[in-house]
């Protein structure tokens, strides 16, 4: 199975952070704006703040965007490697 080869490669896991990090401000930024786009727009940014992240909610709130963007990061990291050795043995 290739993807027990790929984590073990150091290259393999910069590369997921480095997909995982942009997918995760885009994750976070879109899930705002979807969720909360008539308060952004009005500006309050305090009702946003007690929705999402007051009393501890943050924690829960980047944790389950942060495993979603390291599983996808790491699906769509190892998949490229797929296509790439794919068009090298062509």
């Amino acid at each position: 199975m290739r993807i027990l080869e790929d984590v073990k490669s150091s290259e393999y896991w910069m590369r997921v952070l480095q997909l995982g990090t942009i997918f995760f401000v885009i994750f976070v930024g879109l899930s705002l704006i979807l969720s909360h786009f008539r308060q952004i727009l009005a500006g309050e940014f305090a009702a946003i703040y007690e929705d999402e992240w007051a009393d501890g909610k943050w924690v829960e709130y980047f944790l389950i965007k942060a495993a979603i963007s390291l599983v996808y990061a790491m699906y769509m990291t190892s998949r490229r490697k797929n296509f790439k050795r794919r068009d090298d043995a062509a």
